[in-house]
Order: structure tokens, then sequence, then C-alpha cells
């Protein structure tokens, strides 16, 4: 019975020395000063959201935070304003049309694919799919090849889209 209550006493004493820090303590210590410029700010504007200040004055900058370069996106979207989108995702950097037939070849559709690759406003950080099928005489649509010539022209007019976007942007 007395090693019983000198073990229930112990486990007690163990679980009241893992307690943490009496509040009174707590209380004492000196409030955190912020260190960086980001604190500071942070602490003066009013908090943050997604590691970013939630009320400020400073423009937004090119570069956001959804990963990709935000010149070749809007590039993108302006480039294939004419094709109805099936899908785009600005956090993956990708667009993909829905099948398009130009009103001058209603036997002929086009699907475009966009990927873009990085943050980089580069050749390299931009790959482009373009899909073209045609009907055969039994009505079905047949795959057929692409001018690897349409594929690049397309890649230059995004590119070049995305450094007129940045110059007017820069100003």
């Amino acid at each position: 019975m007395k090693l019983k209550v000198f073990l229930q006493l112990c486990m007690l004493a163990l679980l009241a020395s893992c307690a943490s820090e009496p509040k009174h303590k707590k209380d004492k210590q000196k409030p955190a000063v912020p260190q960086t410029p980001r604190e500071r700010r942070n602490e003066k504007m009013g908090g943050t959201i997604f590691d970013e200040p939630l009320f400020t004055t400073a423009p937004k900058k090119a570069e956001s935070s959804i990963g990709i370069n935000s010149y070749l996106w809007k590039s993108t979207l302006d480039a294939l304003a004419f094709m109805p989108k099936q899908s785009t995702d600005p956090f993956g950097g990708t667009v993909i049309t829905e099948w398009w037939s130009p009103i001058e070849t209603p036997k002929e559709r086009l699907k475009i694919e966009v990927v873009i690759l990085g943050r980089e406003l580069r050749s390299d950080a931009l790959r482009v799919s373009i899909f073209r099928q045609k009907k055969d005489a039994k009505n079905q649509w047949v795959e057929q090849a692409v001018d690897p010539k349409t594929i690049a022209r397309f890649e230059e007019t995004i590119l070049a889209g995305a450094r007129k976007i940045r110059l007017t942007e820069e100003r």
C-alpha cells in the first residue's frame, strides 16, 4: 500500500515537472522586437497573408507568387484569346484550349496546349503543342501533322508579347 502511494506521488511529481512556465514568469519577459526589415514592416502594416503584407503601397512585382513568369502567362492568354479554353492553371502554368475550327475551314480543327515551365522570360521556359485534325471522307476526325515552323512561330508570338508587356509595365 505504501509502495502504491509512493509511486503515485512520484508520478505526480514527474507530471508537474513537465508543466510549462508559470504565467507570472511569461508576463515579465520582454516582448520580441522585430529584427528584420520584413518583420518591422509586417508589424507596422498589420500582419501578413501567405507571407505577404496585407496592406502595402509598394507596386506589385512582375514576378508574382504563382511560380511562373507572369509576362509569359499574360501573353499566352492574349495569344489564345480567340479560342475557348478547356483548362487554365496559373499555378501550374498550363493553358489547354478546346477544339476550335476556323470559319474558313470548318473541316479542320485545332487544339493548343501551352506550358510555362519557369519564372524566367526565356524561350526554354515555354512549351507549345498544337494538335490538328481534319475530317476524312467518312466524316471522322483524323490526326494531321503540324509543321514545326508553325509551333516555333506561335512560341515567338507569345515571347514577343511577353517582352512587350514587360516593357510597358516597367515604364
